[in-house]
């Protein structure tokens, strides 16, 4: 750098305008990076933004990063240790430092602060640095590295988690397959009505909790998808009491619950039972044990009133206009103590208003009980005659062959004998060759493939049976993930469906009936 451009202010500031905006785009070279290519990027661009002769980078961490770039060349180990003592030494007044074996420089060091501590960003020159605006520029960038650094950390540990809970609920959905299918079968049998009910009832909630287990921002920020169907209120009532008995049973609590016969709401059956389910729940731990809790209907033209009602720990005024912020826990150690992470009446507000209704709280202070009231439209019941009786499922014809395919041997025997009660030939494998050898002598007109498969996964599986038979096969993949880039997947390997585990019996019925017996008619 020659001397006019040294001595001239001037110069000086629009170079260090220019080098401060070289600066402030590192972060867009950053995106979607890891920490070790954030880095990376980092170390390479700063000598250019920054105009150095000499750049020394160490970051805190496990393990911690440290970096040295000399006249154009990174620094190999064996020559970090003579630098690192000068360089994190801090300069004198002049800014000159003696670097062993490299001579004289004038060097700045600023602060690089990560979660993980204090680093240190040291720039040094051939010429002196001048204080007004190099050392501004060169606090800025060390800052600026930190935040790109903290960011890139938090966005691969969103990165990781997010693939963590795919395969946690993927390894969830696998056991929940098989106990769904055998409920089915069990339903068969009426001396086991009620046990059914119960254990379907239970295990269709936790294949919806699993669900939101994949993405649980949906839950917290109101993003979970409704399903749309009449229920009557006495039905979501006695689910949700089934979720809270536990709770209340081992309080030794008495509940009384109001009868509400023919009052119909329109929602998501689960989601309802969640919310009354939640509010008993709460009721139940946090009222002393032999409490009293209390369920009362009241109806109203187009409107129900549902209070949940208890004589337990109550609530201060003062909390009370917090009390559905999520992570909001009135008393924090008792609530930790008893399981809670402050994210159930936030999540119970939240369904409530999508489903049409309000939710209000009120009590007359600590040890006075607390009322929970959720107000939700109802539906008529004119509406819903008018709709007429739903067509029944006509029979499948007899002989139409499904091959299953699922490592998972309890599920691929229970579905295939599920299917042939319901007057399908099935057959049952655990792995692509044998299904590949089952497939050309069997013939199925549908395959009901897993994708987690051993050796060859289901994804390859279907490539190859498209690649010996042909489109006319319809392929349903069946898999505990249910991600949209899964889902795409299947389709680029030529499946026709991509279903997420558990299916019910009767779900794949109905699509049999009609991708391949309405079509073989």
């Amino acid at each position: 750098m020659g001397d006019d451009e040294s001595s001239s202010p001037e110069l000086r500031l629009q170079r260090c305008i220019r080098d401060l905006a070289a600066v402030q785009a590192l972060p867009s070279m950053c995106i979607g990076r890891t920490p070790a290519e954030a880095l990376q990027i980092v170390f390479d661009a700063l000598p250019t933004a920054l105009g150095a002769d000499l750049l020394y980078l160490a970051v805190p961490g496990a393990p911690a990063v440290e970096r040295a770039w000399l006249r154009g060349h990174q620094l190999g180990e064996e020559a970090l240790a003579p630098l690192q003592g000068a360089l994190t030494a801090e300069p004198g007044t002049d800014g000159r430092l003696s670097l062993p074996g490299f001579g004289e420089l004038y060097c700045f060091g600023a602060d690089v602060r990560v979660d993980a501590g204090r680093g240190w960003l040291v720039v040094g020159r051939d010429e002196p640095l001048e204080p007004a605006t190099d050392r501004m520029l060169i606090r800025s960038a060390a800052n600026l590295v930190g935040t790109i650094l903290e960011t890139a950390t938090v966005l691969e540990g969103a990165r990781r988690k997010d693939e963590f809970m795919a395969m946690l609920g993927h390894e969830l959905r696998n056991p929940l397959a098989p106990i769904v299918t055998a409920v089915e079968l069990l339903a068969r049998h009426p001396q086991a009505a009620r046990e059914q009910q119960v254990i379907s009832r239970n295990t269709r909630h936790l294949s919806r909790l699993v669900d939101d287990l994949l993405d649980i921002s949906r839950v917290t920020r109101g993003h979970v998808v409704l399903r749309s169907e009449e229920v009557p209120l006495a039905s979501v009532l006695e689910q949700a009491v089934e979720l809270a008995a536990p709770h209340v049973g081992r309080y030794h609590h008495q509940l009384q619950v109001d009868a509400a016969p023919g009052i119909l709401l329109r929602g998501d059956p689960v989601r309802l039972a969640q919310v009354f389910g939640n509010l008993l729940n709460n009721a139940a731990k946090f009222t002393a044990p032999g409490g009293c809790i209390r369920v009362a209907v009241t109806a109203s033209p187009g409107r129900v009133r549902v209070s949940v009602q208890d004589n337990g720990r109550g609530i201060a005024r003062e909390h009370l206009g917090r009390i559905f912020e999520p992570f909001v826990q009135i008393d924090g150690r008792r609530d930790a103590i008893r399981g809670g992470l402050g994210l159930g009446l936030a999540i119970v507000h939240d369904l409530v208003q999508r489903h049409g209704g309000t939710i209000a709280v009120h009590s007359d202070g600590p040890q006075r009980g607390s009322t929970f009231t959720v107000e939700l439209p109802t539906v008529a019941a004119e509406v819903l005659a008018s709709q007429g009786p739903r067509p029944l499922l006509l029979p499948p014809q007899s002989g139409c062959r499904v091959l299953i395919v699922d490592d998972n041997l309890d599920l691929a025997e229970l579905l295939s004998e599920a299917l042939r009660e319901e007057g399908y030939d099935t057959a049952a494998e655990h792995d692509a060759r044998s299904a590949l050898a089952t497939w050309r002598r069997f013939r199925p007109a549908a395959g009901i493939l897993d994708v987690g498969l051993p050796d060859l996964d289901g994804y390859g599986l279907a490539k190859e049976v498209r690649a010996e038979h042909g489109p006319t096969p319809v392929l349903i993949a069946a898999t505990g993930y249910g991600q949209p880039q899964d889902r795409q997947r299947a389709v680029d390997s030529g499946f026709d469906l991509h279903l997420v585990k558990p299916v019910s019996v009767q779900e794949l019925v109905v699509i049999l009936q009609e991708r391949v017996v309405a079509h073989a008619a």
